[in-house]
């Protein structure tokens, strides 16, 4: 499978999550919450692995309300689950997720945490 194939296999995977807007690219503004973006963070041609860093971003400032708000989409199983929603594609998998806080998207502070997804393209 292609890069994009890969790529196009997490989006999908994330667009069964109801109430979650998805963009398979990190655009210029966020305009619906929560949302994630989906880009390729690194590549290793060796044993052809792919790991892509998504980004779940949520409108709250506050911390408490905030992490409350991104909780549901952290769950390892469950309708909002994105572990769950992207393991089930048996190429990919959520290794880790980083913490909770200010993430910076074109120059605007967002409230949200990083995801990273590692596929594998299995010829």
């Amino acid at each position: 499978m292609s890069l994009a194939g890969l790529r196009d296999s997490v989006v999908s995977s994330l667009e069964g999550i109801s109430g979650l807007a998805v963009h398979d690219h990190v655009p210029g503004s966020i305009g619906e919450f929560p949302a994630v973006t989906v880009s390729l963070s690194t590549a290793s041609y060796t044993d052809l692995t792919y790991t892509f860093r998504l980004l779940l971003l949520v409108d709250a400032w506050e911390a408490r309300e905030a992490e409350l708000a991104l909780h549901p989409f952290l769950e390892p199983a469950g309708a909002q689950s994105i572990r769950a929603a992207v393991n089930a594609d048996p190429a990919c998998v959520v290794a880790y997720t980083g913490s909770i806080g200010r993430q910076r998207v074109n120059g605007v502070d967002y409230t949200g945490v990083e995801l990273f997804v590692t596929a594998t393209d299995v010829p």
